[in-house]
């Protein structure tokens, strides 16, 4: 199996040496916390964006809406929201919407009027499918694989029901695919994404480089909080969704209120409609939990960052039983927090957590395996806070926005060199 270089290596992330001088960086995103639903390509670029500007880097957030262009501030963030032309909405892809060939033009315009030198953008919907026909000659593009489209329906047991949507997903693919072809280098938040990404789309290029995502500056903060009870307490943080496993804790939820009966599990996500039948996950959750138990399980809805901040800090463990993950941001944040963790074992969660180094790994699709690993960390006050102390430590190196940001620059400047030795050649034949 092919591995991907990870730039966090030293050797190769202080490997090129060629041109020191500040970057305009332009960041394609579908989502930003503050201007439109928010996911984890908003949050990467929002956290991207700002450790970039802090390491001396100009940095523009590229939005794609449906209407109201206009540019707004994020602190030293230019946020320019960019809507495809009403005509070119209209149109089917690869001609309209926001993949299409159109749109790429206006792109190309708007990077040569803010003299960007390079432009990362998810390979999500395949935004850049096109810009390598029509941007400028100076424009570096760096395509980002987080999750595509063939991985989002393969884990959550999604296929086309009909030939107009196995059409859709053929096209969808098609343009995603392209995008990470025709691009001047390709970054992954994991492994696993990348081997995951290659096999679905059936991707031929080998030269990925693994960066893994920020974590938040806001979850290495100081907290001088007390605990608001003295009851042991579980947290899950997430969306409500069969991928993310809430499922499988609130399994194990009646045999360790037998071990620990004044526990209190706290679920703290969106409800999502992935629940059997295309159902809400919430009502599904609560329909499995016995009436006994239900008073010691509180769900909170979708929370803000600082108010996950407090939960984390609040939690006696933190348990993430994701059925599968490409990087698993939230399990960085509780483990940024100081918190004990239990992951279960996929293979992205395994390129996070060294087991029973830095929290512990539960075995996947197994409640029983789970409770006895919750059971073990809530009965051993000295484990967790060994475990917890050993997490902060490496994300704190391995995943602060400082850090990351010196790697991705890394990265960035290889794809300008490759570019820009590759244009002379052309130029010169």
């Amino acid at each position: 199996m092919h591995q991907a270089k990870h730039i966090l290596d030293p050797v190769v992330a202080g490997k090129t040496q060629i041109g020191r001088g500040p970057l305009r960086i332009g960041f394609l995103t579908p989502e930003y916390p503050t201007e439109a639903y928010n996911g984890g390509i908003g949050s990467y670029v929002r956290q991207m964006a700002h450790s970039l500007v802090k390491l001396g880097h100009s940095a523009v957030v590229l939005l794609c809406v449906h209407s109201d262009e206009g540019i707004v501030w994020d602190g030293p963030v230019a946020v320019h929201r960019v809507s495809v032309p009403c005509f070119a909405s209209r149109l089917p892809e690869p001609l309209g919407k926001r993949s299409g060939v159109i749109f790429a033009r206006r792109l190309s315009m708007l990077t040569d009027e803010l003299k960007l030198d390079l432009l990362e953008a998810p390979e999500f919907a395949g935004m850049t499918a096109f810009l390598n026909l029509v941007k400028p000659p100076r424009l570096h593009v760096v395509v980002r694989l987080h999750a595509c489209s063939a991985i989002c329906r393969s884990l959550d047991n999604y296929g086309p029901t009909s030939i107009r949507s196995r059409l859709r997903s053929n096209l969808q693919d098609w343009l995603e695919r392209r995008a990470i072809e025709t691009a001047d280098s390709v970054t992954a938040i994991s492994q696993t994404t990348v081997d995951l990404t290659r096999k679905l789309l059936r991707v031929k290029r080998d030269d990925f480089q693994v960066t893994p995502n920020p974590v938040n500056d806001l979850f290495f903060s100081e907290w001088e909080a007390k605990p608001v009870s003295d009851e042991p307490q579980v947290l899950f943080v997430g969306r409500l969704q069969w991928l993310k496993g809430p499922d499988l804790l609130i399994q194990a939820v009646p045999a360790l209120l037998k071990r620990h009966p004044d526990a209190h599990f706290c679920f703290a996500g969106g409800d999502t409609n992935t629940g059997p039948g295309g159902t809400s996950m919430l009502a599904h959750l609560l329909s499995m939990l016995p009436e006994q138990a239900r008073a010691r399980v509180e769900f909170t809805g979708f929370l803000q960052p600082e108010q996950v901040l407090r939960k984390y800090h609040e939690a006696t463990v933190c348990v993430f039983p994701s059925r599968w993950e490409g990087f698993g941001l939230v399990a960085a944040e509780a483990m940024a927090c100081g918190k004990a963790v239990i992951l279960s074992d996929n293979p992205g969660f395994r390129e996070l957590l060294s087991d029973r180094g830095t929290g512990l790994l539960s075995k996947r699709e197994d409640p029983q395996a789970l409770a006895s690993a919750v059971d073990l960390l809530l009965s051993d006050s000295h484990l967790r806070q060994t475990l917890g102390a050993a997490a902060r430590d490496d994300v704190l190196a391995r995943f602060h926005g400082s850090a990351v940001g010196k790697s991705i620059l890394s990265t960035y400047r290889e794809a300008m060199v490759a570019g820009d030795t590759l244009l002379a050649k052309l130029t010169n034949t």
